[in-house]
């Protein structure tokens, strides 16, 4: 992004080489709904100029003296949990770096993973940031790992068990990969709501079992209590940006049914919640924002024993100079997962 909120290719200095930084050259990059939402509308988040991107893979190309004290050297492979927290609020000191009160993240405060090389500041080794990436996972199927652990982030206040009813608004990867965890946890009936008509088949297709809602020609309130026997959702996560969707979720959630805001919403963000609702259905209703190394090692330990395939969301690998192609892809042709190869 440039000093005009532009997005565009350009030429820039490569990073520093520090005492305490490390460098890793990127093997693959993958655009996000963030970045997709910057590329749209822009991003007041952002400081320009600024590298963008924070979902990557690659190999350690420089190590300072300061860093190796942590055992990082040349040539490892790494990815990185991009929300670096200070370690010294208390959201840090209880685990929860990704709430940090002066929380950082790479491709926002730091140049991001969109560019050959990208520069992990000596914060985010200290912080424990940087991630070793085993073989048996690809440059590719590791720029999923930190979207993947967010959702796993999401349903850590959802407690999904055998036999709930889960309903997941949006078939992005997102929703996919919510839907696909969920499966794992023994739901018994896994729909996804989504009105356009090819992402809504990919999710069929991606996720085995799961049931697909077309809000454009089905109403969504009747169908999940149709498919619930009229109880409703136990869970609900709107893996959307779409404000009345946070509306709709109360009601079909069940009673004691437990709703995850998982999306965030542009613009105005009041007026979707229904507090009689929540008292009288006694709802939980959470909120997640990003993730944390934590749940990023567990994405990984599951890609690695076979339970979460990545690849297979990916549906468009484009090098760096035509980054713009994979983001119109994006926009034009509800492309799931555009990869980046520097």
């Amino acid at each position: 992004m440039d000093e005009n909120r532009k997005l565009r290719v350009a030429d820039v200095p490569e990073p520093e080489k520090k005492e305490d930084n490390i460098l890793v050259r990127v093997r693959a990059a993958s655009i996000c709904g963030t970045d997709m939402r910057t590329f749209l509308k822009g991003n007041p988040k952002i400081t320009p100029p600024r590298v963008l991107g924070h979902e990557f893979a690659g190999d350690i190309l420089y190590v300072g003296p300061e860093a190796a004290a942590y055992g990082w050297k040349e040539g490892d492979r790494v990815t990185v949990a991009p929300a670096i927290g200070c370690g010294e609020c208390w959201p840090c000191r209880s685990g929860h770096t990704n709430m940090c009160d002066c929380l950082e993240t790479i491709g926002f405060q730091y140049d991001g993973v969109f560019a050959p090389c990208v520069e992990i500041p000596g914060k985010a080794v200290r912080m424990g940031n940087l991630i070793a990436l085993p073989d048996s996972v690809s440059y590719d199927d590791a720029t999923l790992i930190e979207p993947a652990a967010c959702a796993l982030n999401g349903q850590s206040y959802m407690h999904i068990g055998a036999g709930d009813d889960v309903v997941i608004y949006g078939s992005g990867i997102i929703g996919c990969t919510h839907a696909e965890l969920a499966v794992q946890k023994g739901a018994a009936h896994v729909m996804i709501v989504e009105p356009v008509e090819k992402r809504g088949r990919i999710a069929m297709e991606k996720v085995p079992g799961v049931i697909w809602i077309n809000p454009f020609t089905q109403n969504t309130v009747e169908e999940v209590m149709k498919i619930t026997g009229g109880k409703g959702a136990n869970v609900v996560i709107t893996a959307t940006s779409v404000p009345s969707v946070q509306a709709e979720a109360q009601d079909i959630a069940a009673k004691m049914g437990r709703i995850c805001l998982f999306g965030g919403l542009p613009g105005e963000s009041t007026g979707f919640i229904d507090s009689n609702k929540i008292h009288y259905k006694e709802l939980q209703i959470c909120g997640v924002h990003a993730t944390t190394v934590d749940f990023m090692e567990q994405i990984m330990e599951m890609m690695q024993e076979g339970r979460l395939d990545a690849k297979k969301y990916i549906e468009k690998i484009v090098p760096l100079e035509e980054i713009e192609k994979g983001f119109l892809s994006v926009r034009d042709e509800n492309t799931m997962k555009v990869v980046i190869h520097p």
